[in-house]
């Protein structure tokens, strides 16, 4: 029953509030923009999981140079040297 209520939400979606929705949330600056950072460490990094829980996050940062920042995350290591995605 649910899926064919969101099916029926879905054709009554117009272009415009598609494109606004994209404009607020998703555009590179949009005002709405959110994002989340998660780490997740295996049982064989439990040293590395202490010692960075003693660390206290800024509640909030704002990045600047999207790339830059992306380079610079050791999980993204795989992807230097390769072209980055539009935004």
């Amino acid at each position: 029953m649910m899926m064919v209520s969101e099916v029926a939400a879905l054709r009554q979606l117009q272009k415009q509030e598609l494109i606004d929705f994209f404009e607020e949330y998703i555009k590179i600056g949009a005002a709405g923009k959110k994002s989340l950072s998660i780490r997740v460490y295996g049982s064989q990094h439990l040293k590395e999981m202490a010692s960075d829980k003693d660390e206290v996050p800024s509640p909030s940062v704002e990045i600047e140079d999207i790339v830059g920042f992306r380079k610079a995350q050791p999980l993204h290591g795989s992807f230097r040297g390769c072209g980055q995605p539009k935004l």
